[in-house]
């Protein structure tokens, strides 16, 4: 009784002593390595409990979709260990695996939350499979890469990243390949969760009107006090080749012109201001695109970037052309127009403008923050929930930047030529032309 008096006081100095608060949200660094962050929310009685592991493809060394067989299994026990009665009252649980995070997630009642906790915890802690575990889980996964290798638009966005990043595993396929996954072992499986799932790679989220300090209480119960620690080691980006790769398909599966350019853009994990900077001159481009090129053979177009929560970084832009007549005209138009925005200085009120756009788009971050709002928020934003640092500041950050900085991001980025141009034109029906 005694040594649970001193814990328990530990526990409360502990959570009032290295709290670290944002916006509705604080976090904790516990002793084991590991990261609790809560997030409140009285906006209903459900509660979310997330575990991110800063582990992905990335850290594979041999075999190719490890990570993603692991996710698989995990589930699979996660799903095993939820009581029966928690499913009647709409529990729920998913997982996702990227190139540099597995995110867990068990989602119900918050009558359910020490369950959670505990199942989260135990199986993190516990992890054991069986064969039939493992062919299971190597089945989904199968199932997975063969309907990716249907889908055209997939097979060429996978040809981009091996060119993007030919040296590394973030041109790999996250699923891996079918030959590599036939040689998985139980062992390779064990091997990479020792290796990668440790407590200082692991953030636990919970999202809901919880009592915080019971919610640590059975953190630290089942996931343990003890650290263990390991190092990351991915590869940093060289410098990508100077030409551009152009990658071409045709296929039955479009019925317009789809092109996509892409571009490597610097490693701005530790570099906000200029994260920021290159941000806010994406979103002025946007629209600067938009205006300028109107009366162009366009249909629409999108950007999709990664500047803040990776070790890598590209810049994507997605245009559909009316007709496949038109496609050079497009992609000479686009770039010509791209490194003329990027060559004028941007002023200060098309920043502005920019800044609030993006400003505006964070006005959910708010101390009654919503369970679902916020999952969306740590899928687009976040990503392996381990950057809090990103986190705490972006909604205020926003309304700070640098007008110069924002047009050295702008010349950075785009004064060389896309790194890869993929077209997947609409295949040509041979009976059609015939007749």
């Amino acid at each position: 009784m005694f040594r649970k008096i001193i814990a328990i006081c530990s526990l409360t100095i502990f959570f009032d002593s290295s709290a670290d608060k944002y916006r509705g949200a604080s976090l904790q660094k516990l002793e084991n390595g590991a990261t609790v962050v809560f997030v409140g929310s009285t906006k209903s009685d459900s509660v979310l409990v997330m575990l991110c592991v800063s582990s992905g493809s990335t850290d594979e060394i041999e075999k190719r979709g490890v990570a993603s067989l692991l996710s698989s299994i995990f589930l699979k026990k996660l799903k095993e260990s939820v009581n029966a009665d928690s499913h009647q009252y709409g529990s729920e649980s998913s997982s996702y695996t990227g190139y540099d995070q597995s995110v867990y997630y068990l989602y119900g009642k918050a009558g359910n939350l020490e369950e959670f906790i505990k199942n989260l915890g135990v199986t993190f802690s516990d992890f054991a499979f069986s064969i039939d575990d493992l062919n299971d889980s190597k089945k989904i996964i199968e199932q997975q890469i063969v309907e990716d290798q249907q889908n055209d638009k997939n097979v060429v966005r996978n040809e981009a990243r091996k060119s993007l990043y030919w040296h590394s595993n973030y041109g790999v396929r996250i699923s891996g390949n079918l030959d590599d996954l036939k040689l998985i072992s139980e062992k390779n499986v064990c091997d990479f969760k020792k290796r990668n799932y440790t407590k200082d790679r692991v953030t636990i989220i919970i999202v809901g009107n919880v009592d915080k300090k019971s919610a640590l209480k059975s953190v630290l119960k089942y996931f343990g006090n003890d650290k263990t620690t390991s190092e990351i080691n991915r590869l940093k980006e060289p410098p990508h080749h100077c030409s551009t790769v152009r990658i071409t398909k045709n296929s039955t599966q479009v019925n317009v012109p789809i092109i996509e350019m892409y571009w490597k853009i610097p490693n701005y994990r530790n570099q906000k201001d200029n994260a920021l900077a290159a941000e806010i001159f994406v979103n002025y481009l946007d629209e600067a695109l938009q205006k300028n090129l109107s009366k162009r053979a366009i249909a629409s177009m999108s950007f999709c970037y990664s500047f803040w929560n990776y070790d890598y970084g590209d810049f994507c832009m997605t245009i559909t052309a009316k007709n496949s007549d038109s496609i050079e005209d497009v992609i000479t138009a686009v770039l010509s127009e791209i490194k003329y925005i990027a060559s004028e200085k941007i002023t200060e009120e098309q920043a502005k403008k920019a800044a609030k756009k993006l400003s505006d788009s964070t006005k959910m971050f708010h101390f009654d923050i919503d369970v679902l709002d916020f999952v969306d928020w740590v899928s687009k934003k976040v990503g392996s929930c381990y950057d809090f640092d990103f986190l705490k500041s972006y909604y205020d950050f926003v309304g700070k930047f640098d007008i110069n900085k924002v047009s050295e991001q702008a010349k950075t980025i785009f004064k060389n030529d896309p790194c890869v141009i993929s077209i997947i034109k609409p295949a040509v029906d041979s009976k059609k032309n015939a007749n």
